[in-house]
C-alpha cells in the first residue's frame, strides 16, 4: 500500500507520517491553517498537492455497538471509547486517518494484518474488514492512543475470504464507502479479557458506524 499525507479543514490532526505504527512523544499536531494549509484545507508545499477531500466522516466508537460473529452483542471493552477522523479522495483512492483511542486495554490482536479496520457491515452486524490501519500508539504521559497518516489502493488487510479466496481488501475502492457510508464501521480489537466481569475484546473493543 501506498501512502501520502493530506490536509483538509475539515479533517484536523493530520501530521506528516509513514503507514507503519510508532510511538508518540507527544500528541501530533493540528495544522496551522494559512500557514500550513490554505484557505480551502489544501496542503501547502507537498509534491502532488494540492488535493482535496471529496467526502470527511467523523466516527465515535463505543463499546456498546459491538457484535461477534453470529451478530450479537458483547458489551466490547467498557470505559473504551475511539474517535476516527477520516478523509477520503475518491478519485486516487486514498483514505487519510487520524485516529485516537482512549483507556484501551490489553494487547492488539487480530488474525488481520493489524487490529484496526474498516468493515463492511451495516449497524450491529458483522461483516469483512477492507481497511487495515496501522495500530494507534501509546502517547507518552497520557491515557490514549493515536495512530495519524493515509492510505492508496490496492488494500490488502491479511484476512482471506472463503468464498473468493483472495484478501477481502483486494478490488476494493473507497469510493464503495462513499456510496453507503451506513455499510461500514470502525472498530479495534484487543485480547482483553475478564470471565468475572464478562468483557471479551477480542471481538472488538469499539466500534462505530461512519454513518447511521
Amino acid at each position: 500500500m501506498k501512502a501520502s499525507v493530506i490536509c483538509a479543514s475539515l479533517l484536523a490532526g493530520f501530521v506528516l507520517a509513514a503507514p507503519e505504527a510508532k510511538k508518540y512523544n507527544n500528541t501530533p499536531k493540528k495544522p496551522v491553517y494559512d500557514k500550513d494549509c490554505d484557505k480551502n484545507g489544501y496542503y501547502k508545499g507537498a509534491k502532488g498537492f494540492p488535493i482535496p477531500f471529496t467526502s470527511t466522516y467523523r466516527v465515535k466508537a463505543v463499546p456498546e455497538e459491538v457484535v461477534d460473529m453470529m451478530n450479537n452483542p458483547t458489551g466490547g471493552l467498557p470505559g473504551a471509547v475511539g474517535f476516527y477522523d477520516l478523509g477520503i479522495n475518491s478519485e486516487l483512492d486514498t483514505i487519510c486517518y487520524y485516529i485516537r483511542l482512549y483507556n484501551i486495554r490489553g494487547e492488539y490482536q487480530s488474525p488481520a494484518d493489524t487490529a484496526t479496520h474498516i468493515h463492511e457491515s451495516a449497524r450491529l452486524t458483522s461483516g469483512p474488514p477492507r481497511i487495515a490501519f496501522p495500530n494507534p500508539q501509546p502517547v507518552a504521559g497520557k491515557n490514549y492512543r493515536v495512530s495519524v497518516g493515509c492510505l492508496t489502493g490496492p488494500f490488502e488487510t491479511g484476512i482471506i475470504s472463503n468464498a473468493t479466496q483472495m484478501d477481502t481488501g483486494a478490488g476494493f475502492r473507497v469510493a464503495q464507502i462513499e456510496a453507503n457510508p451506513a455499510g461500514f464501521n470502525a472498530d479495534v480489537h484487543t485480547n482483553f479479557m475478564d470471565a468475572a466481569q464478562g468483557i471479551n475484546a477480542v471481538p472488538g473493543a469499539v466500534r462505530g458506524q461512519l454513518a447511521y
